[in-house]
């Protein structure tokens, strides 16, 4: 770690690679550019003014964060919802998430800590948690996790666990924007309660059964979308099974067909 006394370095400016992308990976996650849906450089580049080699530099991190694919014939596409991301995204956190029980915390991340778990918890005591409601107590636990993925000291893995958080939100937003059932948020008093009194087997207990509410509720809209492809009559059959993990290809195609 750099001496700050001795080496004051100002904040390198965000590059244009940097923010092309923070903008498609926001556009992923909440679903504006749809799982399967095809990718065209120019596309993006018009769409979201950014140059075409700051594109394909953020298309490249985003394939190694999970979030698009690339093939020789059929260009970039974002990745399809399917069970086996599913799968692997709650692999990857039960593994990776249990490290973030053993960080030291500063006053000041404890009072941030409980702050936020009071927030969430005073939010998920209304009776009727609409989509603002929701909104905050995520953005709430999604803030409590950082502030302890700061602490880790260990940059390799705060990228893959940022990675992890983005995909669960990205799959959590499809299932829910295609059913009515929503993920209820996991409370995280008691979580924090474990962090700040040291108890770490409990908050790992907690992040444990956290992360198996949510791999539930997933796999549960998936198998559900699933069961919908029997609905349909044998000749549109094939087509449905396209659409099972992503949205439809005529959806997926008004990117690169406008």
């Amino acid at each position: 770690m750099l001496d700050q006394e001795a080496y004051n370095s100002p904040i390198a400016p965000q590059s244009k690679a940097d923010a092309a992308e923070k903008a498609l990976r926001d556009a992923i996650v909440h679903c504006v550019l749809e799982p399967a849906a095809r990718l065209s450089e120019a596309e993006l580049s018009s769409e979201f003014a950014f140059g075409r080699g700051a594109v394909r530099a953020a298309l490249a991190r985003l394939q190694a964060g999970g979030f698009v694919s690339s093939t020789a014939r059929s260009g970039w596409h974002v990745t399809p919802v399917s069970a086996q991301e599913i799968r692997e995204v709650s692999a990857a956190r039960r593994q990776l998430e249990p490290l973030l029980c053993n960080v030291s915390l500063s006053p000041v991340d404890r009072a941030t800590l409980h702050r936020l778990a009071e927030m969430q918890m005073a939010l998920m005591q209304r009776h009727d948690l609409g989509h603002n409601s929701l909104s905050t107590i995520r953005r709430c636990e999604r803030d409590m996790l950082q502030t302890l993925a700061a602490r880790l000291t260990m940059p390799i893995v705060l990228g893959w666990l940022s990675d992890l958080w983005d995909r669960s939100v990205r799959l959590v937003n499809f299932f829910e924007a295609s059913g009515s059932e929503k993920l209820v948020p996991a409370s995280r008093w008691q979580f924090v309660e474990a962090l700040i009194e040291g108890r770490r087997a409990d908050a790992s207990s907690h992040l444990a059964g956290a992360n198996a509410a949510l791999e539930t509720y997933l796999l549960d809209r998936f198998l559900q979308s699933e069961a919908m492809v029997g609905a349909f009559p044998p000749a549109r059959l094939a087509e449905k099974k396209n659409n099972v993990h992503s949205v439809s290809d005529a959806t997926s195609n008004i990117r690169t067909t406008r």
